[in-house]
């Protein structure tokens, strides 16, 4: 199986060329808003380099979110067009089960925490068996007191909510937490690897017209209501 996964949510550009689980080669840059203009050029430079074709790709993989919206857009749309011209699948992961997954030998509960703007979070709760990780509830997004008041005992927090919110966890008396390090806040591309093999293996596939980012806000939130005319003289 030869791979191609992109990731493009968040601050990071991370595209990994891989064989099974084995990385052939790696970009993985903070390249803050620059996503649209390296992706394709970075992508074509793996390819030559290691001297393999479009036509040679098994399947293609992406971040589907939740993170930037501008930046999902680019990878997803990239990863689609390129399904649809080479007619092969795409395998697609959360940015919080990828961030989740950067903690797995730790054997603790773990919680991914994304910034979601407007004072929210985007976050995800995974029971660890050491070995593998399952979600315990849907993927959350609300206020980091919202998410806190339901959680006890040792827990492992990572994402780069972390480093806006460490401060209201370790208020939480009920909570026992552990802080990654911020390496660890993001996709590491041989988590990614590693996930996308597997989701190969168990025939996790799916097609260019079903591929969509993973935003959790509702459709209306970013409409912004009509103020209402005051009365007053």
């Amino acid at each position: 199986m030869i791979c191609l996964a992109v990731d493009t949510s968040s601050k990071f550009l991370c595209i990994v060329l891989m064989e099974n689980e084995r990385i052939l080669r790696k970009f993985n840059q903070d390249k803050a808003r620059a996503h649209g203009q390296l992706l394709i050029p970075e992508i074509q430079k793996i390819l030559k380099t290691q001297k393999i074709r479009l036509q040679d790709l098994d399947c293609l993989a992406v971040n589907i979110g939740p993170g930037s919206f501008t930046g999902l857009r680019i990878g997803i749309a990239a990863v689609k067009g390129l399904s649809l011209a080479l007619k092969i699948p795409i395998i697609s992961l959360s940015s919080l089960d990828l961030i989740a997954y950067n903690c797995l030998k730790l054997e603790k509960t773990i919680c991914s925490i994304i910034d979601a703007k407007r004072k929210q979070v985007y976050a995800a709760i995974f029971k660890n068996s050491g070995t593998s990780l399952k979600k315990q509830k849907k993927y959350f997004l609300g206020p980091i007191d919202d998410l806190l008041v339901n959680l006890k005992a040792a827990i492992v927090f990572s994402g780069d909510g972390v480093g806006l919110y460490k401060e209201q966890i370790m208020a939480h008396k009920n909570i026992n937490p552990v802080f990654a390090q911020e390496k660890s806040w993001y996709t590491d591309p041989a988590v990614f690897a590693k996930l996308c093999y597997r989701e190969y293996q168990n025939k996790k596939f799916k097609q260019a017209k079903d591929i969509v980012p993973m935003y959790l806000y509702p459709n209306t939130c970013t409409v912004r209501k009509k103020q209402k005319k005051s009365n007053a003289k």
